[in-house]
């Protein structure tokens, strides 16, 4: 079984929250946070930091670590630690 991370970062700058909006066939206009997978021999905060360049085009220094959801398997069961 293959396990991937993925990053996550929440921006909330003058009362706004930050998101990335994709166009799919689904749902026309998805809106999402920034971030992605993490690649093979990144931590977390360098795969977040690297997210943030390649999607938003900016340099972050990241403050909190908010939380962490961890899923493995083929069915979706999410499991989330505070």
């Amino acid at each position: 079984m293959n396990v991937r991370s993925s990053v996550k970062g929440i921006v909330i700058k003058n009362n706004k929250l930050l998101t990335i909006k994709k166009h799919d066939d689904v749902f026309d206009v998805d809106y999402t946070l920034p971030g992605g997978g993490q690649e093979h021999g990144e931590n977390l905060l360098e795969a977040i930091q690297r997210e943030f360049l390649e999607e938003v085009g900016c340099l972050i220094k990241v403050k909190q670590f908010v939380f962490l959801r961890e899923y493995i398997g083929i069915e979706w069961i999410p499991v989330t630690i505070s």
